[in-house]
């Protein structure tokens, strides 16, 4: 059978959202008087970068489909945590991005018989443009390395 609990065993779940939502989240509270303090100095200049995914993605229709529960999930949640970080800090002139970087031809992304569709140097550059163009107009706003802003 498939389903949520033929394929995830609770260690696989909890590993992934450590990895993908716990870690970044708790390291952000741990720099928030070091990321408020960069605001006072550098206001509107002041990011918090989350690495998100269309999979995470509620919305993007190319992935309604099954499978992928944990990753999927975990970049939900980290996508909310940085809107409600924008929500919390953006008056106080920092910028939250949750940005997906592509599908990355890295180790992760060529596994198996997948195969990424975005070399690297282009994730990254699209990535560092991201970061640029973020404002306080996009603060929390999921974004590609593409420049687009898909729903999630």
């Amino acid at each position: 059978s498939s389903g949520i609990n033929a394929e995830y065993g609770g260690s696989e779940l909890h590993r992934t959202f450590q990895n993908n939502f716990t870690g970044p989240t708790l390291l952000t509270q741990g720099l928030l008087p070091l990321i408020r303090r960069a605001a006072t100095i550098n206001p509107r200049k002041t990011k918090i970068l989350s690495i998100s995914s269309k999979s995470g993605s509620v919305g993007h229709p190319r992935f309604m489909i099954g499978g992928a529960y944990d990753y999927r999930c975990s970049k939900v949640a980290i996508n909310r945590t940085a809107r409600n970080l924008a929500a919390q800090l953006g008056k106080e002139g920092v910028i939250v991005l949750p940005v997906c970087p592509g599908w990355a031809a890295t180790d992760m992304g060529n596994r198996g018989h997948l195969t990424a569709e975005v070399p690297v140097v282009d994730s990254i550059q699209g990535v560092r443009q991201a970061i640029r163009d973020a404002t306080q107009n996009t603060n929390g706003i999921f974004v590609d390395h593409l420049g687009d802003y898909p729903p999630w």
